[in-house]
């Protein structure tokens, strides 16, 4: 009887270890590529602690009832922190990516962006609404064309504007029928 008690301390205290050194290695890695010199003792003697404490009392706990099943969730324990680091890399990678490809701009947004600005620094700037609302037209955006269109003829009542606005507000509903898909 004492025999498998002591067994069963021996087998918690070996993983517990394992798995906390596990947890020192990678907190040792990370510092390492986050450019620090080292990580700092009290970190990662805080995290060993806690990991082993963790594992060990759990090993203590289910172990004596169900020995296989914790000698394989010891190991895939195990394989997990180290292929922690493998596996965040890649799902980084593809996160990345995938930002990259949902967050493509207008090649005209920095040119919009640039007339906004000029716009909260002057908003009496006829020229720039109707340059900010032909942009607009370009990229698709028709209803915030269409708002500079008539804020630039408000401040320029001219001939120019006045067909432009025109021609956005007829633009404008053919546009959406065709997207909703009852064309005449």
């Amino acid at each position: 009887m004492t025999a498998t008690i002591f067994g069963i301390i021996i087998f918690c205290a070996i993983f517990a270890l394992a798995f906390a050194g596990a947890v020192v290695w990678v907190m040792e890695r990370k510092a390492k590529v986050s450019r620090w010199e080292i990580a700092p003792f009290s970190h990662s003697f805080l995290a060993g602690c806690v990991a082993f404490s963790f594992v060990y009392i759990l090993n203590r706990l289910v172990f004596p009832r169900w020995p296989k099943t914790t000698a394989v969730f010891n190991l895939i324990m195990l394989g997990g922190i180290f292929t922690f680091r493998a596996l965040r890399k890649k799902l980084l990678r593809q996160y990345r990516r995938w930002r990259r490809k949902t967050e493509k701009k207008h090649p005209r947004s920095v040119e919009a962006e640039a007339l906004e600005h000029m716009l909260e620094r002057d908003p009496l700037n006829a020229f720039c609404l109707e340059k900010l609302s032909e942009i607009y037209g370009e990229m698709g955006e028709n209803d915030k064309a269409l708002e500079a269109a008539r804020e630039a003829f408000k401040l320029d009542p001219s001939v120019k504007n006045k067909l432009w606005v025109e021609d956005l507000e007829k633009e404008i509903p053919a546009k959406k029928r065709r997207k909703n898909g009852w064309n005449f």
